[in-house]
């Protein structure tokens, strides 16, 4: 029997290198977009909760420093494993540590706080 590998020409190989050199960027952009709107949506709960009261202007800087205080976490504990494997640091995963910070930090947050079922929110209409 002829070896698979004797087969393949190198012009296949180039091939499906280009190839499978493509579909792991567009993997990793598709990554990348998915996780990015996971942490700007993961940021809102987290921002409301802090906001307070704040309009405007001051509103706006309140979810600027959630969205950057979380990513800034990620950004360490995604460094710190970097440092330990010897691999990029870019990645989605810094998005996803991010999103999961700001939602742990939501939870944290508004633990112990009376929720009001939507059911029994009434609306005053004058």
């Amino acid at each position: 029997m002829d070896d698979l590998g004797s087969q393949v020409t190198p012009t296949e190989d180039q091939a499906y290198a280009e190839d499978r050199r493509v579909r792991r960027r567009r993997d990793r952009q598709v990554g990348f977009a998915l996780c990015v709107a996971l942490w700007a949506l993961s940021v809102i709960p987290l921002a409301r909760e802090s906001a307070e009261g704040r309009e405007g202007a001051k509103l706006v800087v309140v979810y600027l420093v959630v969205g950057a205080l979380s990513l800034a976490a990620a950004a360490v504990i995604r460094g710190l494993y970097v440092l330990l494997r010897q691999l990029p640091f870019w990645s989605p995963w810094v998005f996803l540590i991010a999103a999961i910070l700001a939602l742990t930090g939501y939870v944290v947050q508004s633990a112990g706080e009376e929720e009001i079922p939507v059911t029994a929110a009434r609306i005053h209409v004058e």
